[in-house]
């Protein structure tokens, strides 16, 4: 089968019955239980702050996290309350505060709000990672697609504002014009590259072992993504006058397949993969104050979650998905 016939089916696998689109696991649950209880106080240091704030810009910026924190918990309650899963108390509707404060200054509050978003993102990653429901695991994603952009409108906000100190540079002598990087970011570029050359060795020796047709044509499919992200990232490192680690051998073919090797044990370590680059992505991503630089790291970041969820999708239509304990409201 062709993979765009895989895909098909994997549409197709969305459409269940009633009784099987209710049933999640028990890590589910909790992580919907953790993540509601985290938006609930939020939520209340939110209305708390608020009533401090004399930025306009600040206030802007913490209207729309309200508004958007207010319809995640929205969705969380409704998912919840159909799985049978007990919510935590609800904060308060509204806090009202008329003496000010002198030493709440907004830059605090911009800092408390700011590591708050940013502990959200890899938190959210576990969420998405541990699901195995095709509802909740586009719930997690929409959670964390939208708070990476909440994330970003802060940071843009705090280095504009100066409320947030600039990493040192990456300088060398054959440094160029134009914006310079960070030395975490070329650290974070070096790690990433590293991990792809790793993991383009490791596909070009599973590709010769695989012997399901549709899993050939799904590592054939990652192969060229990863070949295409190495060379997106080498002009990265190039350009910023960075060093390259040392390249992996060419792809090679193996004539005799160990018999040893299931495409299911394959598929695994491929999944494992991918999941175990989802936290470097973010802290990446996280770490990011070079505009240019924080665009390419999102970029690679979403594409990996969409991996991510086709590729676990896949697994479960072939049968190769552990099912975790079930969860019983």
């Amino acid at each position: 089968m062709k993979i765009a016939g895989v895909m098909d089916k994997l549409a197709d696998k969305g459409k269940t019955t009633e009784k099987e689109q209710y049933e999640i696991s028990a890590a589910e649950a909790g992580n919907m239980w953790n993540k509601l209880a985290a938006r609930y106080d939020l939520l209340e240091s939110l209305m708390l702050l608020m009533n401090f704030v004399k930025d306009e810009d600040l206030r802007k910026e913490m209207q729309n996290l309200l508004k958007k924190i207010k319809q995640q918990v929205v969705k969380l309650e409704k998912v919840m309350a159909e799985h049978a899963v007990s919510l935590p108390p609800r904060p308060p509707s509204e806090i009202k505060i008329t003496e000010d404060i002198e030493s709440l200054t907004d830059r605090y509050i911009f800092t408390r709000m700011y590591y708050s978003v940013k502990r959200f993102l890899p938190v959210h990653i576990v969420a998405f990672q541990q699901s195995t429901s095709p509802e909740l695991r586009e719930m997690f994603k929409s959670f964390l697609l939208e708070e990476m952009e909440l994330f970003e409108s802060f940071e843009n906000l705090g280095l504009r504002k100066n409320w947030l100190q600039s990493q040192p540079e990456y300088k060398t002598e054959k440094t160029g014009a134009g914006e310079i990087p960070t030395i975490m970011e070329i650290a974070q570029l070096w790690s990433k590259i590293t991990g792809r050359y790793e993991t383009i060795e490791f596909t070009n020796y599973t590709a010769n072992l695989a012997r399901d047709p549709d899993l050939k044509a799904a590592i054939a499919i990652g192969r060229k993504t990863l070949l295409r992200q190495i060379s997106e990232l080498e002009k990265l490192m190039q350009q910023f006058a960075a060093p390259l680690p040392a390249k992996p051998p060419e792809a090679e073919s193996t004539l005799r397949p160990l018999d040893a090797v299931s495409d299911r044990f394959i598929y695994r370590q491929i999944l494992r993969g991918v999941q175990s680059f989802l936290p470097v992505h973010m802290v990446a991503f996280q770490h990011s104050t070079t505009p240019a630089l924080r665009k390419k790291l999102k970029q690679l970041l979403t594409e990996e979650i969409a991996i991510y969820d086709n590729l676990f999708t896949y697994g479960q239509l072939k049968g190769w998905v552990y099912k975790p304990p079930s969860f019983k409201g």
